[in-house]
């Protein structure tokens, strides 16, 4: 009788037992390695996994608080973690200030858009000169100036015409004893010409560049409104920063400097207020400022762009602007990191809002009680 042959894999005939010796082996898993999309998909699961790991780790070490030694190290903090500093002071910011709207533009804009608004609003605007402005000290410094000059002039010609009296009954007898060659010479008293007063002249004009040419309220509502956006983003700001971090991760420094720039605007300068619909460009401008003003190298301008969702050209605009709300104060060092990063992990930006709110809310309390 003919012998069948039966795989391993292959499942047994009806009315066929296995035989007490023969064993039944499963096959083989399979390997995701050796498909070449498999791996990619592996690959962008597990870089995923790491981000969500190290955020949960770091979030957990902030909450349990580490007695370890690196705790206590700026150095040995985490870029992930200055992050989520930076994403909580944001945040704060956010949930006290509110909805403020932005400095309303002209009702009537120009045809021309080159800074012709900003013209226009100074002209409206009616400027005050104090005592102390730099044409009227220099006019008063020029008319001390004449008159002290003046006065010397009268003095020195006083002295000239005592100086010639006296020696003219000497040069009246000298005069007709002295000749040259038979011929008597006639000594003359020597007659200065005043020169003619500049008093009357008025002064030449004094052109100030500079602080006077346009009015500061002005120049900061144009600039503060470059930070608005229409709508509010879809996208929080702690989605927005792992966004940033996850196709441009920047360093620890980066991070901090720009939640040092933001906190200063916003609490101590209160130069613009953190809202909705401008926190995004803020964190933007202040990363991509930070990164040019600390690192040697930095990303190319389309990336950022790209990623932080912006067009190039908007992005040079929120750097400048940016740049100028902080009055190029934008090199940081480890002194001032420190202690930003201490406010910020001791809670002290948390007591500095609710001291602004509390200061916001006497202020209405005043205006409330003003009313008749």
């Amino acid at each position: 009788m003919a012998s069948t042959l039966l795989r391993c894999d292959q499942p047994l005939p009806a009315g066929l037992t296995p035989s007490p010796g023969h064993e039944h082996h499963p096959p083989r898993p399979p390997v995701p390695a050796s498909d070449p999309r498999l791996a990619l998909d592996v690959a962008a699961t597990q870089a995923a996994g790491s981000i969500a790991s190290s955020i949960a780790s770091s979030i957990e070490s902030s909450i349990g608080g580490g007695g370890d030694k690196e705790a206590d190290d700026l150095f040995s903090l985490k870029p992930i973690e200055a992050l989520q500093l930076l994403s909580a002071s944001v945040e704060l910011l956010v949930r006290i200030t509110g909805d403020v709207p932005p400095t309303p533009p002209l009702a009537t804009p120009p045809t021309d858009t080159q800074m012709s608004d900003m013209q226009v609003e100074k002209d409206k605007i009616a400027r005050s000169h104090s005592e102390k402005s730099l044409a009227k000290l220099r006019m008063q410094a020029l008319r001390e100036d004449e008159e002290s000059d003046e006065r010397r002039r009268r003095q020195q010609q006083q002295q000239q015409q005592q100086h010639s009296n006296g020696h003219l009954s000497n040069s009246n007898s000298t005069a007709a004893t002295t000749a040259i060659d038979g011929v008597r010479l006639k000594h003359e008293p020597v007659q200065f010409q005043d020169p003619p007063p500049a008093a009357g002249q008025a002064p030449e004009p004094y052109i100030i560049v500079g602080s006077d040419s346009q009015p500061i309220n002005v120049q900061h509502g144009a600039i503060t409104r470059r930070f608005y956006s229409r709508n509010e983003p879809p996208i929080s700001v702690n989605q927005y920063l792992l966004r940033l971090h996850q196709f441009c991760p920047m360093s620890t420094a980066v991070y901090l400097a720009a939640s040092l720039y933001i906190h200063r605007l916003a609490v101590q300068e209160r130069a613009i207020p953190v809202t909705r619909r401008n926190a995004h460009r803020l964190v933007l401008a202040g990363l991509r400022v930070a990164m040019k003003a600390l690192e040697d190298l930095s990303y190319s301008h389309s990336k950022v762009a790209k990623v932080g969702g912006v067009s190039e050209v908007e992005l040079a605009r929120l750097e400048i602007n940016f740049c100028f709300l902080a009055g190029f104060e934008l090199v940081v060092g480890e002194k001032a990191l420190r202690e930003h990063w201490e406010l910020l992990r001791c809670g002290g930006s948390q007591r500095r809002v609710d001291e602004l709110e509390m200061e916001k809310l006497s202020q209405m309390l005043g205006r409330v009680t003003e009313r008749p």
